[in-house]
């Protein structure tokens, strides 16, 4: 599958591990994301490029200031998820290389939801997603900023995204099932936009 062209620096690093956490992935999640066409890159000169981008699409592109603070944004009509190489560095300064690993991995794996969610929900699921954001667990739902951030529309697949990271986080220490804090109107949400339990 082919990519994005990024440049060089910070980019490489945060592009490198991004890529290794779509690896990770269940298989049949990657085939999913590859049958979408769903690409990635690491911006570095951030906001000003991932503009550009929009651009190239004919799409009037986000202020600035709308931009600055996104760890990364998602172009519909290219299939790209950009992510945000200065804010993710600027992020994890400091940290252990397997703690800033374990971060961006963790920002990869939402937006792969987040991708798999934009494609895959329906219309009439998006109108659930403030109610589903109301039955998620504190600390998964004070990750999603509404209403200051995100518009009634797009909380759905914030809600997926979020719950995406968080079972595949978990996988390795305990396997494909559902933990008992999610809702099972959450959970059957989930599933009908994303396979679970994946076929591996």
């Amino acid at each position: 599958m082919g990519h994005v062209p990024e440049k060089g620096g910070i980019g490489d690093d945060v592009l490198a591990i991004v890529r290794t956490a779509r690896a990770e992935l269940p298989s049949s999640h990657r085939s999913l994301l590859d049958q979408l066409g769903v690409q990635e890159t690491a911006i570095e000169m951030w906001p000003k490029d991932v503009q550009a981008l929009y651009s190239t699409i004919g799409e009037v592109p986000p202020r600035s200031s709308d931009l600055t603070r996104a760890v990364a944004v998602w172009l519909d009509r290219l299939r790209v998820v950009a992510f945000n190489a200065p804010l993710l560095a600027e992020a994890t300064q400091g940290l252990t290389r397997a703690a800033r690993v374990a971060a961006i991995t963790a920002v990869a794996w939402h937006e792969y939801g987040h991708a798999l969610s934009l494609a895959r929900s329906t219309r009439d699921q998006r109108r659930d997603g403030v109610r589903l954001l109301g039955l998620l667990p504190e600390g998964l739902a004070q990750s999603i900023d509404y209403p200051g951030g995100y518009r009634p529309g797009a909380v759905f697949d914030e809600v997926i995204a979020t719950v995406y990271a968080a079972l595949i986080r978990r996988v390795r220490r305990e396997g494909y099932g559902c933990p008992d804090y999610l809702h099972d109107d959450v959970i059957q949400a989930f599933k009908e936009v994303i396979p679970w339990p994946p076929s591996r």
